[in-house]
Protein backbone atom coordinates (compact mmCIF):
# COMPACT_ATOMS: atom_id res chain seq x y z
CA UNK A 1 0.00 0.00 0.00
CA UNK A 2 2.60 2.47 1.09
CA UNK A 3 5.99 3.28 -1.15
CA UNK A 4 8.70 5.69 -0.11
CA UNK A 5 9.83 8.28 -1.88
CA UNK A 6 13.89 9.45 -1.88
CA UNK A 7 14.33 13.15 -2.23
CA UNK A 8 17.99 14.21 -3.64
CA UNK A 9 20.08 16.66 -1.89
CA UNK A 10 19.51 19.14 -4.81
CA UNK A 11 15.59 18.97 -4.06
CA UNK A 12 15.95 18.78 -0.41
CA UNK A 13 17.48 22.48 -0.91
CA UNK A 14 15.31 23.60 -3.45
CA UNK A 15 12.19 22.50 -0.59
CA UNK A 16 13.97 24.49 1.96
CA UNK A 17 13.94 27.70 -0.42
CA UNK A 18 10.53 27.73 -1.28
CA UNK A 19 9.34 27.03 1.88
CA UNK A 20 11.11 30.13 3.28
CA UNK A 21 10.00 32.12 0.03
CA UNK A 22 6.45 30.51 1.01
CA UNK A 23 6.99 32.13 4.65
CA UNK A 24 7.97 35.14 3.75
CA UNK A 25 5.07 36.12 1.62
CA UNK A 26 2.95 35.24 4.55
CA UNK A 27 4.76 37.52 6.64
CA UNK A 28 4.48 40.52 4.24
CA UNK A 29 1.14 40.36 4.86
CA UNK A 30 0.14 43.13 6.88
CA UNK A 31 -2.64 41.24 8.97
CA UNK A 32 -0.79 38.00 9.03
CA UNK A 33 1.36 36.90 12.54
CA UNK A 34 3.81 34.35 12.32
CA UNK A 35 3.03 33.26 16.40
CA UNK A 36 -0.61 32.59 15.76
CA UNK A 37 -2.13 29.71 14.12
CA UNK A 38 1.06 27.61 14.39
CA UNK A 39 -1.17 24.06 15.73
CA UNK A 40 2.29 23.47 17.52
CA UNK A 41 4.37 23.81 14.68
CA UNK A 42 6.16 26.68 13.69
CA UNK A 43 5.39 28.16 10.57
CA UNK A 44 8.81 27.48 8.68
CA UNK A 45 8.74 24.27 9.29
CA UNK A 46 5.54 23.68 8.54
CA UNK A 47 5.83 24.65 4.92
CA UNK A 48 9.25 22.48 4.76
CA UNK A 49 7.18 19.87 5.67
CA UNK A 50 4.36 20.26 3.94
CA UNK A 51 6.79 20.50 0.33
CA UNK A 52 8.56 17.56 1.23
CA UNK A 53 5.42 15.45 0.97
CA UNK A 54 4.59 17.79 -1.97
CA UNK A 55 8.33 17.27 -3.79
CA UNK A 56 7.72 13.71 -2.66
CA UNK A 57 4.38 13.02 -4.69
CA UNK A 58 6.15 15.11 -7.47
CA UNK A 59 8.88 12.61 -7.68
CA UNK A 60 6.89 9.82 -7.78
CA UNK A 61 4.40 10.63 -10.08
CA UNK A 62 6.36 12.64 -12.32
CA UNK A 63 5.05 15.97 -12.03
CA UNK A 64 6.27 19.41 -11.25
CA UNK A 65 5.49 21.38 -7.40
CA UNK A 66 3.38 24.65 -7.67
CA UNK A 67 5.72 26.64 -6.83
CA UNK A 68 3.67 30.02 -7.33
CA UNK A 69 3.49 32.04 -3.88
CA UNK A 70 0.16 32.54 -3.16
CA UNK A 71 -0.79 35.69 -0.33
CA UNK A 72 -2.85 33.36 1.86
CA UNK A 73 -2.93 29.98 0.71
CA UNK A 74 -3.60 27.58 -2.15
CA UNK A 75 -7.06 26.80 -0.93
CA UNK A 76 -5.99 23.10 -0.20
CA UNK A 77 -4.58 21.69 -3.56
CA UNK A 78 -1.26 21.07 -4.75
CA UNK A 79 -1.82 19.38 -7.32
CA UNK A 80 -4.41 18.82 -11.05
CA UNK A 81 -4.08 15.72 -11.97
CA UNK A 82 -6.05 12.79 -13.97
CA UNK A 83 -6.05 9.63 -12.29
CA UNK A 84 -7.21 6.59 -14.52
CA UNK A 85 -8.64 9.04 -16.66
CA UNK A 86 -10.39 11.19 -13.84
CA UNK A 87 -8.95 14.69 -13.72
CA UNK A 88 -8.76 15.30 -9.74
CA UNK A 89 -7.51 18.12 -7.39
CA UNK A 90 -5.14 16.86 -5.09
CA UNK A 91 -4.43 17.90 -1.42
CA UNK A 92 -1.11 16.01 -0.08
CA UNK A 93 -0.71 15.76 3.72
CA UNK A 94 2.60 15.40 5.12
CA UNK A 95 3.02 14.53 9.09
CA UNK A 96 6.64 14.40 10.31
CA UNK A 97 4.95 11.92 13.07
CA UNK A 98 4.44 8.09 11.91
CA UNK A 99 0.19 9.40 11.79
CA UNK A 100 -2.59 7.31 12.93
CA UNK A 101 -4.85 8.74 10.64
CA UNK A 102 -5.52 11.29 7.48
CA UNK A 103 -6.29 14.70 8.98
CA UNK A 104 -8.26 16.96 6.86
CA UNK A 105 -9.52 20.60 8.39
CA UNK A 106 -12.87 20.52 8.42
CA UNK A 107 -13.12 24.32 6.70
CA UNK A 108 -10.26 23.00 4.17
CA UNK A 109 -12.22 20.11 2.44
CA UNK A 110 -11.64 21.59 -1.04
CA UNK A 111 -9.76 19.05 -2.97
CA UNK A 112 -11.41 16.14 -4.80
CA UNK A 113 -8.76 13.68 -3.30
CA UNK A 114 -6.08 13.63 -0.51
CA UNK A 115 -3.12 11.87 -0.35
CA UNK A 116 -1.32 10.66 3.38
CA UNK A 117 2.14 11.11 3.24
CA UNK A 118 5.43 10.63 6.36
CA UNK A 119 8.23 12.53 6.66
CA UNK A 120 10.82 9.76 7.77
CA UNK A 121 12.64 10.85 10.35
CA UNK A 122 10.90 14.61 10.65
CA UNK A 123 13.45 17.38 10.19
CA UNK A 124 16.16 15.50 12.08
CA UNK A 125 19.34 14.96 11.42
CA UNK A 126 20.90 15.27 7.95
CA UNK A 127 18.86 16.69 5.35
CA UNK A 128 21.39 16.63 2.49
CA UNK A 129 18.60 13.98 1.09
CA UNK A 130 14.94 12.80 3.01
CA UNK A 131 12.84 9.79 2.44
CA UNK A 132 8.78 10.46 2.55
CA UNK A 133 6.20 7.77 2.74
CA UNK A 134 3.26 7.74 0.83
CA UNK A 135 1.20 5.86 3.02
CA UNK A 136 -2.39 6.07 1.27
CA UNK A 137 -5.20 7.99 -0.39
CA UNK A 138 -8.44 8.89 0.11
CA UNK A 139 -11.47 11.07 -1.86
CA UNK A 140 -13.60 13.95 -0.52
CA UNK A 141 -16.17 11.69 0.06
CA UNK A 142 -14.35 9.22 2.45
CA UNK A 143 -13.04 12.13 4.07
CA UNK A 144 -17.01 13.93 4.73
CA UNK A 145 -17.88 10.22 6.50
CA UNK A 146 -15.04 10.25 8.41
CA UNK A 147 -15.34 11.13 12.41
CA UNK A 148 -14.89 15.08 12.86
CA UNK A 149 -12.63 15.46 16.55
CA UNK A 150 -12.21 19.09 17.89
CA UNK A 151 -8.15 19.11 18.07
CA UNK A 152 -6.06 20.46 20.93
CA UNK A 153 -6.43 23.98 19.16
CA UNK A 154 -9.99 24.42 18.70
CA UNK A 155 -10.61 23.98 14.84
CA UNK A 156 -12.32 20.48 13.82
CA UNK A 157 -10.71 18.23 12.15
CA UNK A 158 -11.70 14.45 9.71
CA UNK A 159 -9.87 12.41 10.96
CA UNK A 160 -9.67 9.10 8.22
CA UNK A 161 -7.72 6.00 10.12
CA UNK A 162 -4.52 4.85 8.28
CA UNK A 163 -6.64 1.20 7.86
CA UNK A 164 -9.36 3.07 5.65
CA UNK A 165 -7.14 4.52 3.18
CA UNK A 166 -6.69 3.68 -0.33
CA UNK A 167 -3.65 2.39 -1.66
CA UNK A 168 -1.27 5.14 -3.47
CA UNK A 169 -2.46 4.92 -7.08
CA UNK A 170 0.03 4.06 -9.57
CA UNK A 171 2.39 5.81 -10.90
CA UNK A 172 1.67 5.53 -14.66
CA UNK A 173 -2.48 6.21 -13.76
CA UNK A 174 -1.41 9.78 -12.74
CA UNK A 175 -0.87 12.77 -15.39
CA UNK A 176 -0.55 15.76 -15.19
CA UNK A 177 -3.09 18.62 -16.45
Amino acid sequence: MATSVEIPPRLVRTVYRKASERNQSFEEREDWDNSTRTWGVKPEKRHIVGLMGEMAFAIYAGLEIDTELVERSDGGVDFEVSIDGVERTVDIKTSQKDPHALPVKEYRVGSDYYILAHLEDGLEGDLEAATVRLIGAATKEMVFDADREKSKYGHYNYQLPVSSLKPIPARESIVGV
